[in-house]
């Protein structure tokens, strides 16, 4: 009897780019891109893993989130665009990658303020006038996955043509058909997961108040003894593509060579950088390192 091939549900997909003239999109954007975490969903998925409890009302978002799309048969992962606030070195860009992680999709960063990026939404809808492909544009490309998760940053630092062109990219009114006027294309950002960050609420344009969801941030936690700081050794384990099971990698042998922590999310990622290398290695730390504490 010939064995049977094991059943496997197709991947749901969608199409993120249709060109002006009707013909093929660049970057294949008119080929089907796939819609991905639905796997994740549940219980024991992406609200599990977060290791946000520092953060609650972060991951009580994502777990509402979660909820919801479970709730309502969703078969990919999709959040509400959220506006992060709190100080900085709070950890919201870590959220955001490690949202991203555990959701299985795309992490990219949009910084409005970088004056190509800002030129190019600021003229939305006037062809020819943008200089070049938003990141999101060219991240949905790269990775033909049709919702990423989008870290926005620079919202406060720029005039309101680029906030509104911005605002455009996120409102269901106008996010499926969004022009990306170099590619001479409209861009559906409908499953696009927005995360915000910004120091005010008071320079974000009123649309978008109305559409998201203000998650306040409060201080890192200090010290090394908390699961914040295991899930930043976790996130650099990740991006220095080293194995997780790596018996070197274990949580004492890389707290023993951090030493004493009193920073930012951000400076203890780049310490955290240098605890795990030299615990892969097997090295300790040089005695004339200067560690900045």
């Amino acid at each position: 009897m010939n064995d049977l091939t094991p059943f496997r549900p197709a991947t749901p997909a969608m199409i993120v780019g249709r060109s002006i003239d009707d013909g093929p999109a660049p970057l294949g954007l008119s080929e089907p891109f796939a819609l991905l975490g639905g796997d994740r969903l549940g219980p024991d998925g992406i609200p599990f893993e977060l290791m946000h409890e520092h953060q609650p009302a972060f991951l009580r978002s994502v777990t509402a989130t979660c909820q919801a799309l479970v709730a309502s048969g969703g078969t990919w992962f999709r959040a509400a665009p959220m506006l992060l606030t709190g100080p900085q070195g709070s950890g919201r860009t870590h959220a955001a990658r490690w949202l991203a992680q555990k959701a299985g999709v795309p992490h990219v960063v949009l910084n409005l303020s970088d004056p190509l990026i800002a030129g190019s939404i600021a003229s939305s809808g006037d062809v020819g006038e943008a200089l070049w492909a938003t990141p999101v544009t060219v991240a949905m490309a790269a990775t033909r996955c049709a919702n990423p998760v989008a870290t926005v940053i620079g919202l406060d630092r720029v005039g309101d043509d680029v906030a509104n062109g911005f605002a455009a990219m996120v409102d269901p009114a106008t996010c499926r058909s969004w022009s990306e006027d170099q590619l001479e294309i409209m861009m559906d950002y409908g499953e696009v997961s927005w995360v915000i960050q910004c120091d005010s609420l008071t320079k974000v344009p009123p649309s978008l108040c109305e559409q998201a969801a203000h998650i306040a941030f409060t201080n890192f936690p200090r010290g090394t003894a908390t699961t914040a700081a295991l899930s930043i050794m976790l996130e650099v384990v990740h991006d220095l593509g080293l194995d997780p099971a790596n018996p070197a990698l274990n949580w004492p042998q890389v707290e023993r060579r951090l030493g004493g922590y009193h920073g930012s999310a951000k400076q203890l990622y780049r310490e955290m950088t240098d605890a795990v290398r030299w615990a892969a290695r097997g090295e300790e730390p040089d005695p004339d390192f200067d560690v900045p504490y």
